[in-house]
């Protein structure tokens, strides 16, 4: 992918610098070539950086030991919220909640980044906000319920 990259890009170049724009298009494929070989070339460096990180352990360790179902996670997200808000859960900072108020807000109003009427653009950014939203609602709620289920040092003495 690298090697790939390397190729549109030098091509990409290569088009640019013989033609000087006066061909069909003008610009268009000198850059489009370029800014697809930076696209590849970025994707390729980032896949050969994964694959150096141990990131296969840490996703074993997470799924041998769950930390509630969906359902459980999810009837414990109005706990979680509570409790955060009462600073009774230091594993979750409060502007985390303002975040997640923030990221309401903005999936509810009619006010957005990108208009709705621009089809496909429009929704894209209220799916980011809301799978963003929703990934985070679920993986502190795990957090939340590993600490309130763990026996506490003080339980044991």
């Amino acid at each position: 992918m690298i090697v790939i990259g390397g190729l549109l890009l030098v091509a990409g170049v290569i088009v640019a610098v013989v033609t000087g724009g006066d061909v069909a298009g003008g610009w268009l494929l000198p850059v489009g070539l370029i800014a697809a070989g930076l696209g590849m070339l970025v994707a390729g460096v980032v896949a050969a950086a994964r694959r150096r990180v141990p990131l296969r352990a840490a996703i074993r360790a997470h799924r041998t030991a769950p930390v509630g179902s969906p359902v459980r996670r999810a009837r414990a997200v109005p706990a979680m919220i509570v409790a955060t808000a009462r600073g009774r859960n230091p594993a979750l900072p409060r502007y985390q909640l303002l975040l997640w108020v923030v990221a309401v807000v903005y999936l509810i109003s009619p006010i957005d980044f990108i208009p709705e009427f621009l089809p496909l653009l429009g929704i894209g950014d209220d799916i980011g906000v809301g799978t963003w939203l929703l990934t985070s609602l679920y993986a502190e709620a795990g957090n939340y319920l590993a600490v309130r289920d763990s026996p506490r040092e003080a339980d044991a003495e």
